[in-house]
Order: structure tokens, then sequence, then C-alpha cells
């Protein structure tokens, strides 16, 4: 049994699992990024925002913390995926939107 894509109801728990750890593997991703942007906050202070202001420490600015906030955006718009995988129990189905 396949469904309008066609992938067996295995194949469609494989896709699922495949999802769920890019979110885990994304959430540690996150992680690291914000500890690092933590751990080096004293050190950025003393050379970006009290040195003078071209386009090094603009780029380092930009590309630190367009990082972050996208990554966050990402994480909170719910990882969105070229497919939506509704899993129903009841009938052993899988549809694909």
């Amino acid at each position: 049994m396949s469904d309008e894509l066609g992938l067996t109801p295995d194949e469609a728990i494989f896709e699922i699992s495949q999802i769920q750890l890019q979110k885990f593997i994304f959430t540690v991703a996150l992680t690291l990024a914000v500890y690092d942007t933590i751990l080096s906050f004293p050190k950025e202070v003393k050379c970006i925002w009290q040195g003078k202001f071209g386009t090094g420490p603009i780029l380092y600015l930009f590309i630190r913390y367009g990082t972050v906030f996208n990554m966050l955006l990402e994480l909170l718009s719910g990882f969105p995926t070229s497919k939506t995988v509704i899993v129903s129990n009841i009938s052993n189905t899988v549809t694909f939107h």
C-alpha cells in the first residue's frame, strides 16, 4: 500500500524520523551558536563595539547576529519542510500534503 507520493508506510515512517533528526541537529546547532555568542561577548564588546566601525566590524556583526536570528526564526516557524506528513494511527494510512 502506498500513498499519493508513492511511499509505503515504512518509507513514510523513515521520512518522519529523518525530519525529527533534522530538528534535533538544528536545535543543537542553535544551542551551540548561542553558547558561543554568550562566551565571546566580552571580547566582542572590547574589540568590535569599542573600536572604530568600518566594513569589517559591520560584516562581523551582520553575520554573527544575522545567523543566530535566522536560526531562531527557523526554530519558531516550526521547521518548514517540503512536504507535510500526516499519519493516522486509526486507519494506518499516510497522507502527504
